[in-house]
Formats: structure tokens, C-alpha cells, sequence
């Protein structure tokens, strides 16, 4: 996503043209831009506030960087191509909900949380799991007003594979600890469903969680 924070000085030192006149609006409309759409409006909003609350004069390639990091509907766009991922101004009690989220989702989380597990001996490596790609597809499978509530949903799901790998292999070998070579065969019984059927919806510090029936597992 391109982002520009200082608009006032760019527009001082740059050859622009008045977007308010006659011949301003005639030139945005030659270059395919509409005055009237939500994501034009939104751009013009974040460069009238990085300007320091006016944006007199410009150029329409400026103007289509700006709106490229928002949607047809006016909604932010995040550095993975997907809206409605904005929290601002969106209380946690309302983001931080347990939604219904796809069996086919749940599996490629499950999928990934497993590889990365065996891959990195239990260690969260940065460098190497795909978790961002797992949650990108999710996002991109919903509808915007789903996709904060739903990545929240889907984490939870993430913490209890994860945390039944590491059960499984501590069961496997009571001495065995993170980073250290996973018992053979600690993960071979272990299936989604069978984590999925022994999860309830719970309350933690953040929102609402995923928990074991028997055992709480949200952080």
C-alpha cells in the first residue's frame, strides 16, 4: 500500500493543478477518476488531513496513488491487497467475537499450524510459518464485515491446534520441550475435528475465546 504522510510539502514544491476549478475537475475526469465515488472521497479525506486539513493543488497521478489504498467502497486496504481489516475506531468487545468460520478454513489452519509445529520442533518462527497466507485466504473468502470478527475467530482456532500439539507431545514424552526433536508419532492421531468437537466459546481478558471443555486454552 503506498502511503505518503507529509502531503503539504510534496504539493509546495510540485507543479499541480487547482482541484476545486473548472479545469481541475475536467482534467481528474480525463484521467478516469470520479469526484463522486466513496474512494476518491477517501483519499481526498487522508490527503486533506496529512496536508493539515486542505489539498489545493495536486496532479491526478497523485490522487490515483492515494485512492489505490482503498476500495470501491471507501475501505482501507492492508498491505495484503484485503479491506475491512481496519480496526480504527472499532471497540475490541466488537471486533473480538467468536463467529461461525468455514470447515475448509479451519483445515488449512490446522494444515499450517501442523507443518510449521513439526518444521520448527514447536518454536513460533516468524521467517517461516504461512500463518499470513492462511488468514489472507480466510479474509479474502468472506464478506468484509465478517473478516475483523472472523481472523480474530480463526486465531483462536490456531492457539487450540497448537496447544494440542504441544499436549500430544508432552504426553508423548513427558521431558520433551519446545525446540527440542518431536517424539515420533506424537502427531500422527491427532485431527482436526477431534480438537474442533471439544471447543466451546469462552470469555478472556481480550474477548471472546475458544476453550477446551475440560482445559481453558486462550492466552
Amino acid at each position: 500500500m503506498i502511503m505518503i504522510r507529509d502531503f503539504s510539502n510534496m504539493f509546495q514544491q510540485m507543479s499541480g493543478m487547482p482541484i476545486n476549478s473548472k479545469g481541475g475537475k475536467a482534467m481528474l475526469k480525463k484521467y478516469g477518476i470520479d469526484t463522486n465515488s466513496a474512494q476518491y472521497k477517501a483519499a481526498m479525506k487522508q490527503m486533506s488531513q496529512s496536508a493539515g486539513g486542505g489539498v489545493g493543488y495536486t496532479n491526478p497521478q497523485a490522487i490515483k496513488n492515494v485512492m489505490s489504498g482503498f476500495d470501491k467502497d471507501g475501505d482501507r486496504i492492508n498491505a495484503f491487497g484485503v479491506a475491512g481489516m481496519d480496526a480504527t475506531g472499532i471497540p475490541q468487545s466488537q471486533r473480538h467475537k467468536i463467529i461461525s468460520v468455514s470447515e475448509k478454513s479451519r483445515q488449512d489452519m490446522f494444515d499450517e499450524t501442523k507443518r510449521h509445529f513439526l518444521q520448527e520442533n514447536g518454536v513460533g518462527n516468524g521467517d517461516t510459518t504461512r500463518r499470513s497466507e492462511v488468514f489472507t485466504r480466510y479474509q479474502l473468502s468472506v464478506p468484509k464485515s465478517d473478516r475483523l470478527k472472523g481472523t480474530w475467530t480463526l486465531g483462536q482456532y490456531e492457539r487450540a491446534y497448537r496447544q494440542a500439539f504441544y499436549d500430544a507431545c508432552k504426553n508423548a514424552d513427558p521431558k520433551w520441550e519446545i525446540g527440542k526433536n518431536i517424539p515420533a508419532g506424537a502427531l500422527d492421531g491427532i485431527t482436526r475435528e477431534s480438537i474442533d468437537n471439544v471447543l466451546v466459546k469462552g470469555h478472556g481478558e481480550f474477548g471472546e475465546t475458544l476453550k477446551r471443555k475440560s482445559l481453558d486454552i486462550s492466552l
